[in-house]
């Protein structure tokens, strides 16, 4: 029984994954930095509201390259934080972005 449970969590994880989507932009083929191709995608959101990122298209197409550059600035963080929560507040006016993501950025 738990190893079905954790194996159809694991699936549903997997297809989040395979199916990460930006608000940004449409081009999920080119880093959204530098004119690079996209090798990962990266989620505004990390740790607790990473599944949360993915699951309302708050990634952002990034080069290994751009993706170390900015992985931990806390600068870079700090400002894709505050364009996360407007983007997600536009595009999904009927939900509480402080509900879901349990802090205010803004």
């Amino acid at each position: 029984m738990q190893i079905n449970i954790m194996k159809n969590k694991s699936t549903k994880l997997a297809k989040l994954e395979r199916d990460r989507k930006s608000l940004f932009t449409e081009n999920l083929d080119k880093c959204y930095f530098c004119p690079n191709s996209k090798n990962h995608m990266h989620e505004i959101f990390s740790g607790r509201n990473r599944q949360n990122s993915m699951r309302y298209d708050l990634c952002l197409p990034v080069c290994w390259r751009c993706h170390s550059k900015y992985q931990n600035n806390k600068e870079f963080n700090d400002y894709w934080h505050v364009k996360g929560q407007e983007a997600f507040e536009e595009h999904f006016p009927d939900l509480e972005f402080i509900d879901i993501f349990k802090r205010n950025y803004k």
